[in-house]
Parts: structure tokens; sequence; C-alpha cells
């Protein structure tokens, strides 16, 4: 689905069921039901049970919450993993600006101001958007798990939470969540107010390999963290905060740019800046 810098929106890890239609790389026909494990605005990573070739065209349909269904061509564009019998594969909406979700996800643009990115659903009326939480609406969300905000359907201002989500396993462990912090000010020399927070987060270098962690700060620009794992400075990883077991979790692309040992926890605090999308998407 390209490189984690260069995608066109962020991605959603959440697992929903797909009826698939097509011809897998033996050249046999296969109708099956697959799972994605992240989506996007254009595309999705799925699991198939059979092997497939870049560029091939498949059918996948999903089944919605009223009974009705949508339907739509996707290309294979990358394969993340692969075995004998089928593998993780990238794939791309052959349709331009197709709505096959039902998430409204914001323009790009619009991340620049985000603290934190958040999958969300009105309480009113159950439209879901990936939304871009400000400081204001983080520090509700992670005193009440709930927070207000404009809607687009209902055109007033109504309560918003996470949906629950069918997920799939992902191997991470568990971890109590601290207490709540005040919101920090500017510190100096940075360039972005960070906020200090107790959010639960999630680190993976890739799909399958979660860990779960602890958010001491966000801004705009990135997010420290404590984890039990030492990822290397340099490294490429994925982060979602807030992160919350059996809900969809909103995963930002970020490298590593300090790590330091705590000795007496046994973890490793890292700093991480998010990679930013080039202009052209």
């Amino acid at each position: 689905m390209g490189s984690r810098s260069n995608r066109r929106s962020d991605r959603i890890s959440i697992s929903y069921s797909l009826e698939t239609t097509g011809t897998d790389a033996a050249g046999r026909p296969f109708l099956e039901t697959a799972r994605t494990i992240v989506v996007n605005r254009h595309g999705a990573l799925i699991s198939f049970g059979h092997r497939l070739r870049p560029e091939q065209i498949v059918t996948v349909k999903r089944r919605l919450a009223d009974g009705s269904h949508r339907q739509a061509e996707v290309r294979v564009v990358a394969c993340e993993s692969e075995t004998e019998s089928g593998g993780a594969y990238g794939v791309s909406f052959i349709e331009p600006n197709l709505d096959f979700w039902g998430i409204e996800f914001p323009p790009p643009e619009k991340a620049v101001d985000a603290v934190v990115r958040l999958l969300v659903e009105c309480t009113h009326c159950k439209s879901q958007e990936l939304a871009y939480l400000d400081s204001r609406e983080m520090k509700e969300f992670e005193a009440n798990r709930l927070f207000a905000r404009q809607c687009r359907m209902c055109l007033a201002p109504t309560i918003w939470k996470q949906p629950v989500e069918p997920m799939s396993p992902s191997g991470a462990s568990t971890t109590d969540r601290k207490g709540v912090r005040p919101p920090a000010a500017a510190v100096p020399g940075r360039g972005t107010t960070r906020y200090e927070t107790r959010l639960t987060a999630c680190v993976r270098e890739k799909p399958g390999a979660e860990e779960m962690a602890v958010c001491e700060n966000v801004s705009q620009e990135g997010i420290a963290f404590r984890t039990r794992n030492k990822y290397r400075e340099g490294a490429q990883v994925e982060v979602a905060v807030p992160y919350t077991p059996g809900m969809a979790n909103v995963f930002v692309p970020a490298v590593v740019i300090h790590v330091r040992a705590l000795p007496t926890a046994g973890l490793y605090r890292h700093g991480a800046r998010y990679l930013r999308k080039e202009a052209k998407d």
C-alpha cells in the first residue's frame, strides 16, 4: 500500500469480513471470505486464503449493518506477507473516491493540527468518521471516553464515542491505564505544545507485531512513549494513540528519534516524530 510516509490517508486497524472473488496466482478461480487487517480511504490490507499476483483484479463485497451490500473492484498493489496457502496483500480501489467503508476520511491537510487520531461514531445517527482530535477533545475523551463535536449528518453538536468492531487477535499484551495528568504548557525549545497524558498507546514495526505502550505526551509533531521493547533510533514504526483493544484504532507512521533506558522500571522511553505525507498527496 505504498511507503509509510507516502500513504495517502491514515490507516485504521479494523477487521471487516469481506466476500471476495477472483483468480489466484495459479489461475484457479476462488470465492472466499477474507478479512481486512487495516483500511484507509483508498484501499486496505487484506488477509486472503489464496496466493495472489501483483496487479491482478479482485472483487470485494461487504455487508452493512442495515443489510445492504457494497461491492468494488480492487487491484493488488503489494504483498505484506505470504505463505503456501495465502497471504496479506495491499489492495487499492479501481474507482477513485469510492466510499466503500462508510467512514468519512478528512483531507490529509487537516492532520496538521491533530493531537491524536480516532475512529469515532455519532451516538445519535451512528455515522462514522476518522477524527483528528485537538487538545480539548483529547482531554475530554481521556476523562470520559466520549466527547462532543459537530456532526455533519445531524447538523448539530452531538456526543461521539469509539465504535465497537470485531477485531482480529493482535497478540498485544494488556497494560493497566494510569491516572490522567493535566495538559502541559509549551515546552521551551520545542516548536509545538506537548500535552501530558497517560492514554494507552500501541506501537508496531509491522501488522501483527504490536506492543502496548504508555503514552507520556503528544503533540501535532510526535509522541513520547514507554515500552518493554527497545526500538532503535531511526526505526520506522506505526503508533496508535489512543489505543483500545477490541476496537478500531488509527495507526500513524513515525520515526524513532531518541531512546533512553529506564533501568529501574525495566522499560525504554522513546521519542518519535510523525512522518508527514508529501504535498502531492
